[in-house]
């Protein structure tokens, strides 16, 4: 047991606890007053306080976790021995910064509530991000500030038994088109092919001409994704998106047999979730009929799920889908960089700044996305495959969890995405446990 001194309670000190101690650590924690603090032996223990102690560790608190209101931070961001700090308070502490309110900054997405500059989908951009501007959007700080706390605390309590951390993988999928062209019927395909060529459009004319001659849809790569997952064992999960048709949400019909079938497929040896569409954003009772239509396919409860285009705006997203009985969210990361958005790599509880506590919502943070790679950032095969093992060997190193964004389109081998099965297979092998 850590026991932690603070003069103060806050949620906002409890919860920065929880994630450091009890998701990233693993290990339990108290938080007590004074007395019962003085009279602890023999177990490793906190000052977080502006009272000096000589007995323990020492952290000097930060205002930001005994604040109410969401207020511009004034950052410094300094580098120590490769690893990046901010929120400097007192030399005289065992640390000059307050990591537990860094962590907390980090994983509140803090930032994101003050942001007005977005991109043309409303959504806070990477660039924009103190881990970007400052270069560590790369490292998974959250763990590394634990790290330089745990080493900090078996100095002066040796003999205290810290658990053995595992690495874990969870492989997955966004289901924005099932099939390009299966189960769409005669008149919508040939109207696709028409359109096509009225606009010139040469590689929709042979995609089109390839399916009618060969009935081979481009997009039904399912089967290179179970070979895979049967060479390198991993756990695999698909969100489907199952909104009405819009500019930004085509797929099948959630009526569509073929949808149905598929899903029910995969559902077998799989995690399945709700992608909810880009309208739902907007119009947050979508999120319930979507994933009604979810569980009625597959005939159960559905708690996971992941924004589609990665829509995510702080509180609102979260708090539509705990109104929509989610427990579990994926939508953590960037769609213009890689990295760890949060600065961690581990699932931890969602914070609502604006109601200053707590929800009932897990996120689960991702660092890889098959379209940063390639329409983002423009990589060719190779220069993804070495981003890609670069991320893996950062959250391998801090025993964290590595979440990858694939789509079953991106397997296609066509146009743009040619060579990029060789991609994946490398990510799946090199991520495996």
């Amino acid at each position: 047991m850590i026991f932690i001194y603070r003069e103060y309670k806050s949620n906002r000190l409890s919860h920065a606890l929880k994630v450091i101690f009890q998701q990233v650590l693993q290990v339990p924690f108290k938080e007590v007053d004074l007395t019962e603090f003085d009279a602890i032996k023999g177990e490793p223990k906190i000052n977080y306080s502006s009272k000096t102690s000589t007995d323990c560790l020492s952290i000097a608190p930060h205002p930001l976790l005994f604040e109410n209101d969401i207020r511009i931070q004034d950052l410094l961001v300094e580098w120590q021995d490769n690893i990046p700090y901010f929120f400097r308070t007192s030399k005289n502490s065992n640390f000059p910064f307050d990591l537990f309110a860094a962590a907390f900054f980090m994983t509140s997405r803090y930032e994101e509530y003050l942001s007005t500059s977005l991109d043309k989908h409303n959504r806070f951009t990477a660039e924009n991000s103190v881990a970007f501007q400052n270069n560590f959007l790369e490292l998974p700080v959250v763990h590394l500030w634990a790290q330089e706390l745990k080493a900090a605390l078996l100095k002066t309590n040796p003999k205290y038994s810290f658990p053995t951390l595992e690495y874990k993988y969870l492989n997955s999928f966004d289901i924005d088109s099932a099939y390009a062209f299966k189960g769409k019927g005669f008149a919508r395909i040939s109207g696709g092919f028409l359109k096509a060529l009225l606009q010139g459009n040469t590689s929709e004319i042979k995609k089109r001409i390839h399916y009618f001659l060969s009935q081979k849809d481009p997009y039904d790569t399912y089967e290179v994704i179970r070979k895979i997952q049967k060479k390198y064992p991993t756990k695999n999960a698909y969100f489907f998106l199952l909104g009405d048709r819009a500019q930004f949400d085509k797929n099948l019909s959630p009526r569509s047999r073929t949808l149905q079938k598929l899903i029910q497929s995969l559902q077998k040896n799989n995690l399945i979730g709700i992608h909810p569409s880009y309208q739902s954003h907007s119009k947050k009772e979508k999120i319930g009929i979507e994933k009604t239509r979810l569980e009625k396919i597959t005939n159960k409860t559905i708690e996971r799920s992941r924004q589609h285009f990665l829509k995510l705006d702080f509180p609102t997203t979260y708090e539509n889908l705990i109104s929509n009985a989610v427990k579990e969210d994926f939508t953590m990361g960037f769609a213009s960089q890689i990295g760890f958005r949060a600065g961690i790599c581990a699932a931890y509880p969602f914070f609502n700044l604006h109601e200053n506590k707590e929800r009932p919502l897990w996120i689960h943070p991702f660092q890889i996305m098959d379209g940063t790679l390639n329409h983002y950032l423009r990589l060719s095969p190779e220069q993804a495959i070495s981003k890609i093992e670069k991320i893996v060997a950062q959250t391998k190193a801090v025993n964290g969890t590595f979440v990858s964004l694939w789509h079953n389109s991106s397997l296609s081998e066509q146009g743009e995405w040619k060579d990029w099965t060789e991609v994946y297979k490398k990510l799946v092998k090199i991520a495996q446990k």
